[in-house]
């Protein structure tokens, strides 16, 4: 590993580092692409950056990129998830009854 010290810009995101961002500035690969498609939404922009050899910035930019053209499907807001809405609908007596929610004294 070189001597550089590892940087982050404002949001917490890493900065070009040489050691971890190899392919920095190449072009994409149709492979690498097919990668970020298929793995984006498992592991996120920071472990795809560091799978990558590219910044986050740039990993986040190729995903907005890709969306805009309809090659990678978007993600729906989180109060319009699925998910999200199953648990507004649920019976809070049965949430009362987790496991994990203490409810061995009542």
């Amino acid at each position: 590993m070189s001597t550089n010290e590892i940087t982050f810009d404002r949001y917490g995101r890493m900065n070009y580092h040489p050691d971890f961002h190899a392919k920095h500035k190449s072009p994409w690969t149709t492979a690498d692409e097919k990668y970020l498609v298929e793995n984006y939404e498992k592991i996120g922009p920071e472990e795809m950056s560091l799978t990558l050899e590219r910044t986050i910035h740039t990993v986040m930019t190729r995903v907005y990129q890709l969306r805009k053209k309809g090659l990678m499907p978007t993600v729906k807001p989180v109060g319009q998830r699925k998910t999200h809405k199953r648990l507004l609908h649920c019976n809070p007596s049965v949430i009362g009854d987790h496991p994990g929610q203490g409810s061995a004294g009542r």
